[in-house]
């Protein structure tokens, strides 16, 4: 059980530097793209919404995990 909360832990550490990173690299990753003047900005909204939701449910998951 202890090694399974190790991972968790680590798991846990892993997708926070995730988050850090595409915090940091916003512009970058979800901006308007130069390639794509047609792209809507709701197009790229509801990409950002899926990766948060999907980002806050394994965290989500993983914490109840680790505290159960």
């Amino acid at each position: 059980m202890i090694i399974v909360k190790i991972g968790l832990s680590i798991f846990i550490l892993l997708w926070a530097t995730l988050a850090i990173w595409l915090i940091i690299n916003y512009n970058k990753l979800f901006g308007p793209n130069p390639d794509d003047p047609a792209e809507s900005p709701g197009a790229r909204s509801f990409g950002v919404a899926h990766i948060i939701a999907v980002w806050i449910g394994a965290m989500a998951l993983a914490i109840y995990f680790l505290c159960k």
